[in-house]
């Protein structure tokens, strides 16, 4: 199964998103990641920390600026041996689709079409 993983500058928008997919899709497997030191932002360090646990391949969803960069900066250090996917669909409305659809068995590459078609 895919996993997917959360990063937002604010801390209630990641849990606040992994709580609503979580409702919907409870064997997917869902990090979330948001604000630093009680404020908003987002940190390598901590998306690092997140990409340590990754199990499966991961479709990884981020909301504006540096999270983008910080994220990308984390999926170009990471070493582990699953596939990273960095997707461009909204946070919110992107994850849960990957959500969903990983839940009822949709390939990971299938979800990453599917999101590409949100974009347009």
């Amino acid at each position: 199964m895919t996993e997917i993983l959360i990063i937002s500058h604010s801390r209630d928008i990641a849990e606040g998103t992994k709580a609503l997919i979580s409702q919907m899709a409870k064997d997917t497997v869902i990090q979330a990641s948001g604000g630093m030191d009680g404020g908003i932002g987002t940190s390598v360090d901590q998306i690092n920390d997140m990409l340590d646990q990754v199990q499966e391949d991961t479709i990884c969803f981020y909301d504006i600026g540096s999270s983008k960069m910080n994220l990308e900066m984390a999926v170009e250090m990471y070493d582990g041996n699953h596939t990273l996917h960095i997707s461009e669909a909204p946070i919110v409305e992107g994850s849960f689709l990957a959500a969903v659809e990983n839940s009822v068995g949709t390939e990971t590459s299938q979800i990453l079409e599917k999101l590409q078609e949100m974009k347009k």
